[in-house]
């Protein structure tokens, strides 16, 4: 039962995040980054809210490492509120192209705890409403084009330099069914050759099998990871720890979700969560091949 709670939960809240991505009418962060600055002057330019988890997700260094420039076309996977939007839209906005691809419509069910029609109807109508958040957000007037996995045009393949799939796996392995195939060969196609598919994802421990390192509780192992991307045609490029938190040690049948921002456990040990901080992350770097 324990693990049954955390995992409503957390589903909870990245329904939740999805609805949350504030509209025309909520205050602006507190300064506007041109869209010329750099990276660091886009990631101080935020808010304090968005930049107290900067220490966990480090999105300068992993952007970089990830080899994202200002002049790159780049492909985020579930954008949620927009955390890392706010970052990568002004810094691609003069010269390069964002793109934000959701979920499948068909995955929502599936992974929502208790779905009801008014979120559905919120999710499923994603692709519609989220190029105006996003410019919204990133406080930018550059076009944002959305769509959902399963159904990007293909007119845009070969057209990106980078797809990232930051904290996004273990969904696809939660719902299921093709939707990870899918979504990565979706990805594969968008890249150009030699594109990269950026991967942060919540690492299990070492020597974790089973629910303990397909998803199911948010952390998967190195070896699944890297067997759905090899299996949609990619190669492992490099890796880093840039993301790493090695006091992040889940034993059987935690989850990531007990942690940090999202602490599913309520009050129970929430001060010993918050002292642990949020997850210990993979960053992994695959690519198209060049031919």
């Amino acid at each position: 039962m324990r693990v049954l709670k955390l995992i409503a939960a957390p589903l909870g809240a990245l329904a939740l995040a999805a609805c949350d991505t504030p509209s025309k009418n909520e205050a602006a962060p507190e300064t506007a980054a041109a869209p010329s600055a750099t990276l660091e002057e886009i990631v101080a330019a935020r808010s304090d809210e968005d930049k107290a988890r900067d220490q966990w997700r480090n999105p300068a260094e992993t952007l970089t490492f990830f080899g994202v420039e200002p002049d790159s076309t780049v492909v985020e996977a579930l954008p949620g509120r927009g955390w890392y939007t706010k970052v990568i839209l002004p810094f691609v906005a003069e010269k390069g192209r964002y793109i934000g691809v959701n979920y499948h419509d068909e995955m929502w069910p599936l992974i929502l705890p208790e779905p009801n029609p008014e979120l559905l109807n919120f999710v499923t109508t994603w692709s519609d409403n989220f190029p105006a958040q996003a410019v919204d957000i990133a406080e930018t007037t550059t076009p944002v084009t959305a769509y959902e996995f399963g159904g990007v045009p293909e007119d845009l393949n070969g057209s990106a330099d980078v797809v990232l799939f930051i904290r996004a796996l273990h969904n696809f392995n939660r719902a299921g069914g093709d939707f990870g195939a899918e979504a990565l060969g979706d990805a594969h196609a968008l890249l150009k050759p030699g594109g990269v598919l950026g991967v942060v994802q919540h690492a299990a421990p070492d020597g974790a099998e089973g629910a303990a390192a397909d998803g199911t509780g948010g952390y998967m192992s190195k070896a699944n990871v890297v067997a759905m991307a090899e299996a949609a045609g990619f190669e492992l490029d490099g890796e880093s720890d840039i993301n790493a938190n090695p006091a992040d040690q889940p034993g059987a049948g935690d989850v990531v979700w007990r942690l940090p921002p999202t602490f599913g456990l309520g009050d129970q040990d929430r001060d010993k969560y918050a002292a642990i901080g949020e997850s210990n992350r993979m960053t992994l770097r695959f690519r198209k091949p060049a031919s």
